[in-house]
């Protein structure tokens, strides 16, 4: 079986056979009044679209959408319009009881022990003593840890795989400490600062279902990430007892604001330092991200850049892509 990132333009009128998660279906007409369907399809190492010809009205793909179902492929490769083209018109679905799902999920490049020992790391950079146990208490204790450490922490747009959250997490707090030393911040803004990013995405958790499904939950399509995590932290200040009002109004601030602007989704802007360094952190790394993966899906293209990527309103130079 191949894996997706391993079909190439070398391998152009051969029919290669892989298995593959079928994340999205879209069932459109010929101009003959017959049916076919666009699949897009994933393992961990790639995304790709097949063209499935001759689709039935009854067909179970109409359904397999909510489904997430493991599929074999057998497909025969082409290229249109310069990029590489899978056509099919056969697909069975496997149990997933026989597949290792972790070779069909995308996950984190980074070590995952490595991670690990890094967010404990950044835990331990606090020294007041309740903004540390807030952090420890919403992080790092069950049921928060385990899905904090597995779930992605975007849909689409960036870091979208396994352990994403903590991934772009880390990427967040180095930043921010980067930050903060630069420019001198008192350790008490350094304290904040690390909560507001270990916290900010926290609500990803209760907001997304885990991969490989990746939905929003219903709780995340009615209220949002921004005001679950800020709702959840309010409330385990309050059962702090002692915690400085002024710690609880800055860290709350910088979650609600981490979007940056209102028309982003935040309910308030970001009203102090601390959370608009959050903010820009928090936005360099999914825009770098997002970016660096684009850049990924196009490595086969022959064109000197990438397509243009509708998130950052522009194309992108591909030259030193590794």
């Amino acid at each position: 079986m191949r894996e997706l990132k391993s079909i190439t333009k070398d391998d152009l009128n051969q029919e290669v056979t892989f298995i593959a998660l079928l994340i999205d279906v879209k069932i459109k007409a010929t101009k003959t009044g017959g049916k076919y369907a666009d699949l897009t399809v994933q393992d961990a190492s790639s995304k790709q679209l097949v063209k499935l010809w001759d689709v039935a009205e009854e067909d179970w793909l109409q359904r397999a959408k909510d489904e997430i179902p493991v599929i074999e492929v057998k497909a025969l490769v082409g290229e249109y319009q310069g990029k590489l083209q899978l056509t099919s018109r056969s697909i069975r679905k496997v149990d997933k009881d026989s597949i290792d799902m972790k070779k069909l999920v995308p996950s984190s490049k980074w070590n995952f022990d490595q991670m690990q020992q890094w967010l404990e790391e950044f835990r331990d950079r606090i020294q007041t003593p309740l903004i540390k146990t807030l952090v420890h208490e919403m992080v790092f204790q069950e049921p928060y840890y385990e899905k904090f450490c597995i779930y992605p922490a975007a849909k689409s747009v960036h870091h979208n795989f396994r352990h994403g959250i903590l991934q772009h997490t880390l990427e967040v707090l180095k930043y921010c400490v980067v930050v903060a030393t630069t420019k001198r911040l008192s350790q008490r803004q350094v304290d904040r600062l690390i909560a507001m990013a270990f916290l900010h995405d926290w609500a990803k958790i209760i907001e997304y279902e885990p991969l490989p499904s990746n939905k929003i939950s219903d709780e995340g399509k009615m209220l949002g990430h921004i005001f679950i995590g800020s709702h959840h932290v309010m409330n385990k200040i309050e059962l702090l007892e002692g915690f400085d009002r002024e710690d609880a109004l800055v860290i709350l601030n910088g979650i609600l604001g981490h979007h940056g602007a209102l028309e982003w989704g935040s309910p308030v802007l970001p009203k102090s330092v601390e959370a608009q360094i959050l903010h820009q952190a928090d936005k360099l790394s999914g825009d770098v991200e997002s970016i660096l993966s684009f850049m990924q899906e196009q490595e086969e293209s022959r064109e000197t850049f990438t397509d243009r990527l509708w998130n950052m309103g522009t194309d992108y130079y591909k030259g030193g892509i590794s």
